[in-house]
C-alpha cells in the first residue's frame, strides 16, 4: 500500500502544479484589465543649461511619478541662456507643469503670469525664506539647503564637551542670530555668532575664531563664497582645533570636518510627491526644506581632531532621533531634551 503511495505522490504533484497554472493563467488576463494605465501630464522645465545634477533630479522626478503615482510625465527642456523665445515656448505646449530649476530660473519666472503651476527645485535658502514670509499663488519650492535644526542637531550628536557653537552672521542674515539661540538653548548649547563683514576678506573671522566656539556651522554659501578666503578661515579653524560642520561635499577639500547635502536625485523624488499634492489638492507646506539628508566625514581631519570613530551611519540616526523628539516637543519651544 505504501509503494502505491509512493508511485501516485509525484502525479498528485504535478496534477496540482497543473491546476494552480491555469488558475494563474486565467486570472492574470482579468487582473491586468483592472490595472489603470498612467495618467499623461506634459512638464516644460527651465534651466539655464543642461548638467548632471539637473538630469539626476530630473530623472528621479519622472521615475518617482510613474513608480509611485501613475504619472508618466513628458518633459519639454527650455533653456533660457541658449533661447532667446524661452518666455513664449513656457506654456506654448499647453503643460500641467512648468519646472525652474535653480535661483535664476525661479526669477524669471516668478513675475510672469503662468496658467499652470510653477515647481522651483534647487532654491536657494534666502529665496526659500522670501516665499514663507510672502506666498505666493500658484508656486511651490523645494530648497537644496539643509534646515538650520539639522546643523545643530548634527553638532549636538557629536557630544562635544562644553560644546558652543557659532555661526558666521553678516549685517544681512542678522535675523538668524535669534533662530540659532533657540535652537541651542533647545539642545542645552551655547551659541555665540561671529558677526563678519565679508569684504573685509575674512581677517575679522579669523581673529574672532580663538573665541568663537568649538563647532562652527557654515550654512551656506550666503557670506563667504568659494574662494582663497573661505579656504582660510577654515584652515584657521582647524588650527585652533575648530569642528567645523558645513553645507556640501565640496567644502571637506577645504577643511570642514563635516558636511550636511541631499542629493539632487532625493529632491527630485520630494518634487515628484509635492506635485502628486497639488493634484489632489492637499499640500500643507507649499516650500520645503529637503526631507532627506546624507552626512560625508572628512577622515583625516576628524582623526586629528580625535573623532576617528565617527559612523555615518550613528550620526544620520542621532540627528533624525534628535530632529523627531524637537517636533513632539513643539520645534524646540519647550523645554530641553
Amino acid at each position: 500500500m505504501s509503494s502505491i503511495r509512493l508511485v501516485l505522490q509525484p502525479a498528485v504533484n504535478l496534477l496540482q502544479i497543473i491546476i494552480i497554472s491555469l488558475i494563474c493563467a486565467v486570472s492574470l488576463p482579468s487582473f491586468a484589465e483592472h490595472l489603470e494605465p498612467p495618467t499623461a501630464i506634459k512638464v516644460n522645465v527651465l534651466s539655464p543649461f543642461s548638467t548632471e545634477q539637473e538630469r539626476a533630479l530630473l530623472y528621479s522626478f519622472r521615475k518617482t511619478l510613474l513608480d509611485e503615482y501613475n504619472i508618466e510625465a513628458s518633459e519639454t527642456l527650455i533653456f533660457w541662456q541658449r533661447q532667446p523665445n524661452w518666455q513664449q515656448q513656457l506654456e506654448q505646449n499647453q503643460p500641467d507643469l512648468i519646472v525652474a530649476i535653480g535661483n535664476d530660473s525661479y526669477n524669471k519666472v516668478k513675475e510672469l503670469e503662468l496658467s499652470a503651476p510653477v515647481l522651483a527645485m534647487m532654491l536657494s535658502k534666502d529665496l526659500l525664506q522670501q516665499l514663507r514670509q510672502h506666498p505666493r499663488d500658484n508656486i511651490y519650492a523645494i530648497t537644496h539647503t539643509q534646515p538650520s535644526d539639522r546643523f545643530v542637531q548634527l553638532a549636538k550628536s557629536l557630544n562635544v564637551y562644553q560644546a558652543q557653537i557659532g555661526s558666521f552672521i553678516s549685517p544681512q542674515i542678522k535675523d538668524q542670530i535669534h533662530e540659532f539661540e533657540q535652537l541651542a538653548r533647545f539642545y542645552d548649547l551655547t551659541y555665540r555668532p561671529v558677526i563678519v563683514e565679508p569684504k573685509r576678506k575674512g581677517r575679522d573671522a579669523i581673529r574672532q575664531l580663538s573665541l568663537c566656539c568649538s563647532v562652527i556651522l557654515l550654512e551656506s554659501d550666503f557670506v563667504y563664497r568659494p574662494g582663497k578666503v573661505r579656504k582660510s578661515i577654515l584652515v584657521n579653524a582647524y588650527r585652533q582645533r575648530i569642528i567645523v560642520i558645513a553645507h556640501s561635499e565640496s567644502v571637506l577639500k577645504e577643511g570642514a570636518m563635516l558636511t550636511l547635502f541631499t542629493q539632487p536625485h532625493d529632491i527630485g523624488k520630494q518634487g515628484a510627491t509635492l506635485y502628486s499634492q497639488i493634484l489632489s489638492d492637499s499640500v500643507s507646506e507649499p516650500y520645503q526644506y529637503p526631507t532627506s539628508f546624507s552626512i560625508s566625514i572628512n577622515r583625516k581631519i576628524a582623526r586629528l581632531l580625535g573623532y576617528d570613530d565617527l559612523k555615518v551611519g550613528a550620526l544620520m540616526r542621532k540627528v533624525e532621533t534628535l530632529d523627531f523628539i524637537q517636533k513632539s516637543m513643539g520645534n524646540g519651544k519647550m523645554q530641553t531634551p
